[in-house]
């Protein structure tokens, strides 16, 4: 009979101790990752953040005219790097805007131009460019994303055709 006493008592204790540990540790990569949907909600008592856990990134009109593949983005790899990081103009309120936002990167024809829509993903020597980052990370020896051929590497994936079957 004590026995079961104990049993009863040291779950009692467990349940209660993993209750606490859930209520005051917030891991972004545990609540990402228990979404079933295609969209997240982050909360917090401050701020409340809705974001598309993966997407492909929809080019401006001007720039559909590459004949390279549209670029597939997920936050949840990239949970470890700072909101501000790529979205520098973002004060952590209002709703995020895209990188085509004027007065952000809406120079869409000229990619050398230095706010251009192209360079803020492209720009080799930056930390906030998609380019830049992974080449730093891959200088760094923490990953190695192949960017380049720009035609099929880790951003503009080929996807090969499937051959019609009679």
């Amino acid at each position: 009979m004590k026995s079961n006493f104990l049993y009863v008592g040291v779950a009692v204790v467990f349940a209660v101790l993993v209750i606490i540990y859930a209520t005051t540790t917030s891991h972004l990569s545990e609540e990402i990752a228990s979404i079933s949907s295609d969209k997240a909600d982050i909360t917090n008592p401050v701020l409340t953040v809705s974001f598309p856990v993966t997407f492909e990134f929809k080019r401006p009109a001007e720039l559909n005219k590459t004949r390279f593949s549209q670029v597939k983005f997920s936050h949840f790899n990239h949970q470890d790097v700072s909101c501000v990081k790529c979205h520098h103009t973002w004060d952590g309120k209002a709703p995020v805007k895209s990188c085509a936002t004027d007065g952000c990167h809406n120079e869409l024809k000229a990619k050398g131009e230095t706010e251009s829509y192209f360079k803020a993903f492209h720009t080799l020597h930056s930390d906030r460019s998609c380019r830049g980052c992974h080449a730093e990370m891959n200088k760094a020896g923490k990953t190695e994303l192949k960017l380049a051929p720009c035609a099929n590497n880790a951003c503009h994936v080929i996807v090969p055709r499937v051959a019609a079957t009679n």
